[in-house]
């Protein structure tokens, strides 16, 4: 199989290096610098999307776009154009509804919004619907990318370690969020809706001697994706997607945020680069019908010199898009990914099984 991959930064990257672990693809990259001395690609174009000839696309079996949200659209009208199949990390949900819509028009395979949230943790709610013997009346789909340890409040009270895209960040915090709510799907604020959160931190994560972290867990936009309307099409009532933080980032992010009105640019300034060593990534998804609940939560460590959001953010996808069917010439959802092939990619690729 040919494989493009749209975007060698931080994800592209960490992408290519998956890739190559599950199967003997040829890897084509394209980005508008030159490529990494350390990308493990078999050719290399530096290009724009927006200059790239249509021929071009004509060489590849499937392609991937790690490029910035905004980039998304223009590269996957060509592959729909040319009925190749496409797929993406996301990052807005207005775009991600265009390119579906443009690929159900037609009739080409696109799957937007993979990765870690949207992406894996919509695939663990998947799950959970398989695993329950009745469908839940409720699914709660939470993540976040953490500071491996907890900073002092005169270090850094954010307590966050920024390790992706700035402007994704900025949307997830600003934008309306839709939850499925007593069956019918709702716009709520982002930053809102703060719930606590406690998970079992398995002992090779932890710096210290508590086995219970508490986080606490509120709305940001993209996350639910498409899961929304299967999830209500199946009987579901209620269903949302939450951001993980350490206690008292909230309040913070409100103030500047909110309040403040600070933009992007001014938002990654708040973040510190020197505190926090190492990062880690917690996916958590929990589904309840009546008395009975079912939780899944998967902890990501840094490894391999990829952070914890790299490895979690590339694995979701490669894991998925390699465990779906890529002919169907329409847009495929998390409900179309083979749970038991998508969870052997992830061990495989050492992202989860050592929990």
């Amino acid at each position: 199989m040919n494989i493009a991959v749209f975007g060698t930064g931080q994800m592209g990257h960490a992408i290519v290096y998956m890739l190559r672990q599950l199967g003997n693809y040829t890897i084509y990259t394209c980005d508008n610098r030159a490529a990494d001395s350390n990308l493990m690609t078999d050719y290399h174009s530096v290009c724009d999307v927006k200059d790239m000839e249509h021929d071009y696309l004509h060489t590849f079996d499937l392609v991937i776009s790690s490029l910035p949200y905004y980039l998304n659209n223009e590269l996957a009208q060509k592959c729909i154009e040319h009925k190749i199949p496409y797929c993406d990390l996301g990052g807005s949900v207005p775009v991600s509804k265009t390119i579906n819509q443009s690929a159900k028009s037609l009739k080409s395979t696109v799957f937007t919004d993979l990765g870690l949230a949207p992406g894996w943790a919509n695939i663990m709610a998947e799950q959970a619907l398989l695993e329950l013997p009745s469908v839940p009346h409720t699914v709660k789909m939470r993540c976040g990318g953490l500071p491996s340890d907890i900073a002092p409040s005169n270090k850094d009270p954010f307590n966050y370690k920024l390790t992706w895209s700035i402007d994704g960040l900025y949307n997830e915090y600003v934008d309306e969020c839709q939850v499925l709510r007593d069956g019918a799907i709702v716009s709520v604020p982002s930053l809102s809706e703060r719930e606590m959160v406690r998970v079992v931190v398995p002992n090779h994560f932890r710096l210290d001697s508590n086995a219970t972290l508490s986080c606490e867990a509120f709305t940001t936009s993209g996350g639910a994706s498409h899961t929304l309307q299967h999830m209500k099409n199946a009987g579901i009532l209620n269903c949302s997607y939450k951001t993980l933080r350490y206690i008292g980032h909230l309040d913070l992010m409100i103030y500047f945020l909110k309040q403040k009105k600070f933009d992007a640019e001014q938002m990654a300034l708040l973040f510190k680069d020197d505190v926090f060593d190492e990062d880690m990534v917690i996916v958590d998804v929990e589904a309840v019908h009546n008395n009975l609940t079912y939780r899944q939560t998967h902890f990501v460590a840094p490894k391999d010199g990829y952070s914890a959001m790299q490895r979690a953010t590339a694995g979701g996808l490669v894991s998925a898009v390699l465990a779906c069917p890529l002919r169907e010439n329409r847009p495929l959802t998390y409900h179309d990914v083979n749970i038991e092939e998508f969870n052997n990619n992830l061990t495989t690729l050492g992202v989860i099984g050592n929990e």
